[in-house]
Formats: C-alpha cells, sequence, structure tokens
C-alpha cells in the first residue's frame, strides 16, 4: 500500500473544498506547489487532491502541477462533487470536464460527490423514492462519461458521503456496470446516515477504487453527543479492521489519511499546527501500528 494524503486534512491553510458553510478566516498559506513539498517532509506518497486546491483549472497549469507532482514521485487522484441544485462543494460540478482536469494532471481516479438531498428521517430513507430519482441521474451521467474516462485511463470512484448508505452506493454501480465506475469509502461517513461505518467498509470494500482513510472520537455531551475529528487511531472508529478489509477485500493499493479537527479560529498558527501535528500523528499510526511500509515506485 502506498499511503498519501485527503487535501481537506489541510482546509485550514487555505486549500481544500469549502464545506458545510465554512470559509476559512485568514488567507491560504500554501500553494500547490509548496503542498507538494509538505507532503514529502511528512513521508507520503500521493495526494488526493480537491479541486479547491488548484489556484486555476487551465491545461498548461494543471500539466505543470502534473509534472511537480510525477518530479516528487507522488500519485495524484483528483477529488470534485456535482452540483445538486447548488448544493454542490468545490467549484467544478460537471463529470466530464472533471475526467477532462484530471487528464491533464495525470490523476488516474476522478472521486465523485453526489451530494444528494435526502429526505428525513434520515435513518428510514434508503431507496427512498426522492433518492433514487436523484442517484437515476448521476447513473445516466456517469454511464455517458465512463466511456471518456476508460480512453483516459481514468476510473471513477463514487463516495459514500454524508449523503448516502452503502446499499444505494452498491445499486448504483450495478446500474451504470462500467469497470471504470467503483466506489470511494470513507471511513466515517457511514455515521452520518446512521450506518456502522465497518458494515458500510465491508460492503464497498470489493468495489473500491479509493478511500478516505478518516477516524472520529465520539463525545458523549449532556444533550447527546457529536463526532470530533482526531489523527487516525485516536478516535473510535476501527482504523486497523478497516485497513485489513482495504487490503484483503479490495483491489486498491493506496491508503488516503483524512483528518478534519476542531481548531480555534481565533489562532491562525496554532490551528495551522494542530492540522499538521495530527496529519504527523497519522502518518505515524499508518507506518508504526498498521506497518504501511513506504513504496518507491508509482
Amino acid at each position: 500500500m502506498k499511503l498519501g494524503l485527503h487535501t481537506y486534512s489541510l482546509n485550514l491553510h487555505g486549500i481544500g473544498q469549502a464545506w458545510a458553510g465554512f470559509t476559512c478566516p485568514w488567507p491560504r498559506q500554501l500553494s500547490t506547489f509548496q503542498l507538494f513539498d509538505l507532503l514529502v517532509e511528512l513521508d507520503l506518497e500521493g495526494v488526493h487532491l480537491d479541486d479547491g486546491v488548484l489556484e486555476h483549472l487551465d491545461a498548461g497549469f494543471l500539466q505543470e502541477v502534473g509534472a511537480a507532482a510525477k518530479e516528487a514521485e507522488l500519485y495524484l487522484e483528483y477529488n470534485f462533487s456535482m452540483d445538486r441544485g447548488g448544493f454542490g462543494i468545490g467549484f467544478q460540478h460537471d463529470l466530464k470536464a472533471a475526467i477532462q482536469t484530471a487528464g491533464h494532471l495525470g490523476a488516474d481516479i476522478v472521486k465523485v460527490g453526489m451530494e444528494l438531498r435526502r429526505p428525513r428521517p434520515v435513518a428510514a430513507s434508503r431507496f427512498h423514492p426522492k433518492i433514487i430519482e436523484q442517484m437515476e441521474k448521476v447513473a445516466d451521467l456517469l454511464a455517458a462519461a465512463a466511456p471518456l474516462a476508460a480512453d483516459q485511463g481514468i476510473r471513477l470512484a463514487v463516495e459514500n458521503h454524508c449523503d448516502s448508505f452503502s446499499e444505494e452506493i452498491l445499486w448504483l454501480l450495478d446500474r451504470v456496470d462500467s469497470p471504470v465506475v467503483g466506489a470511494c469509502i470513507d471511513t466515517v461517513n457511514a455515521l452520518h446516515v446512521t450506518e456502522d461505518p465497518m458494515t458500510a467498509i465491508e460492503r464497498l470494500a470489493p468495489r473500491a477504487f479509493t478511500n478516505h482513510f478518516r477516524d472520529d472520537r465520539i463525545e458523549f455531551q449532556r444533550w447527546g453527543f457529536k463526532l470530533v475529528g482526531t489523527a487516525v487511531g485516536e478516535g473510535d472508529i476501527d482504523m486497523r479492521r478497516a485497513y485489513e478489509l482495504f487490503r484483503d477485500r479490495s483491489r486498491m493499493d493506496r491508503i488516503n489519511i483524512e483528518t478534519e479537527l476542531e481548531t480555534p479560529l481565533d489562532d491562525m498558527q496554532r490551528a495551522l499546527d494542530m492540522e499538521i501535528d495530527a496529519i504527523r500523528r497519522s502518518v505515524r499510526y499508518c507506518r508504526e501500528v498498521l506497518g504501511i511500509s513506504r513504496q518507491r515506485h508509482l
């Protein structure tokens, strides 16, 4: 397995996709090329790149980015979301355009966020007619774009974002029925739709092309509980079992660390230091506890 980073882990550095209405309270702290230098320093071998990281999408610039990644011996995956009536995050929402962007970058995987709008109660909404209607449209877009992806040697990975049950992802993949369309597993996201994360991982692993290797801690509070982001291995997700499922039951050969922290927004340096420290601890856990050794060849 190669070890990489989902760039959302550095969203407080001003890179990555905007999510849940959050905007960074200070200027961007890393260019795309500085990001690559940091990844090498952190002993990482690749990057799951949010569209929001890229300063712009001009073909020439994207090719420069791809060349820099290749020079640094970093694999590239591209992360974007579809536009679901203004609900999509990031800034690129057209699937075919995203494939072209990935092609210019030299990325071999495009992660697709469906950004479904779920009815409530969420726990009772598996295969709700409103969900089926949305996924049918997504399936049509994926089926239409699959030949273009295949021509460019790119695979499309649909994420179990905070909007979908694992069974729904499998239904979608069966409907599209293309060897270049699979899943992206986020190891925490199932919780957002009241699904057991380990069940989701087990179901999706055989169909997965990539992942967000993320851990959260459950904190009980007077009014209930909340999920708090942590370094990998410090939360309440069984990350060892998740890794074993990825290793033994999937065709994936990469782990993309994702951390998402609760940080102070009135102290930029402290927030930045917390992000980097959580990544370092996550890398240490993956290397030393899980035994994910460095791979030199892309």
